[in-house]
């Protein structure tokens, strides 16, 4: 029951999202970098944000699954690094890693960070834990499948390969362990349904974030855009 309410709030949020229409549809190199920036911040702030998590929680088996799906396996291994990956398909896209290390935050990214950290790091670990499993049931077939689905657009519109775009494949597969692993861990550990209410309502503001953070990346790819064709 839990679940189907997480996931609920995730799919209904995801149909809400105007940079999946930007991506189908018109998708440029220069709106791809802008994504590539402000995800290169994200990755590096959500793994802060998994930390918090970990920090308010005294479960040995929540820790452990964070740790070494959210923390080692995304940041603490070469090979496997989020950001590595996304470093690579901005190379591919022809940015400078330095570009992509100092991309600067665009507003919309600030206050999306803002809200991920209060969920995380100020309240209980259900809630915060809640807040990280939504954004990863968006790769999910029935949330929205978004990595699987931005992997096959940016090969079409860009011309990338399936190598430059490993940053979406991986995501496709994994983050639906991560999440459905997290749901499972809700559901064993916090029984309660008092506390349901407030793990969905976690999820639900995550998602506002998240829809926050990229319809603002899809406005700056259109302004961007916009400016380019008027040159």
């Amino acid at each position: 029951m839990l679940q189907a309410r997480l996931d609920e709030v995730v799919a209904r949020y995801m149909a809400t999202i105007q940079w999946f229409a930007y991506s189908e549809a018109n998708l440029t190199p220069a709106g791809a970098r802008v994504y590539v920036g402000q995800h290169g911040i994200f990755t590096r702030e959500s793994r802060r944000h998994w930390a918090f998590v970990v920090g308010n929680c005294p479960l040995i088996p929540i820790r452990r699954f964070i740790e070494r799906e959210n923390l080692y396996e995304e940041e603490g291994v070469e090979e496997t690094s989020h950001f590595e990956k996304l470093i690579a398909m901005g190379t591919a896209l022809g940015m400078r890693r330095e570009e992509v290390v100092e991309a600067e935050p665009l507003p919309t990214t600030r206050a999306a960070l803002h809200i991920w950290e209060n969920l995380t790091k100020n309240r209980p670990w259900w809630e915060g834990l809640a807040a990280k499993a939504a954004l990863e049931r968006s790769n999910a077939p029935h949330c929205g499948n978004f990595s699987a689905l931005e992997g096959q657009r940016w090969m079409r519109h860009l011309g990338l390969s399936p190598q430059a775009v490993e940053f979406w494949l991986m995501h496709d597969a994994i983050d639906q362990v991560h999440g459905s692993g997290a749901y499972d861990l809700l559901e064993a550990y916090v029984p309660e349904p008092l506390r349901h209410d407030a793990i969905v309502a976690a999820a639900e503001d995550s998602m506002v974030a998240w829809k926050l953070f990229l319809d603002g990346i899809a406005d700056e790819a259109k302004r961007l855009d916009h400016h380019a064709m008027l040159a």
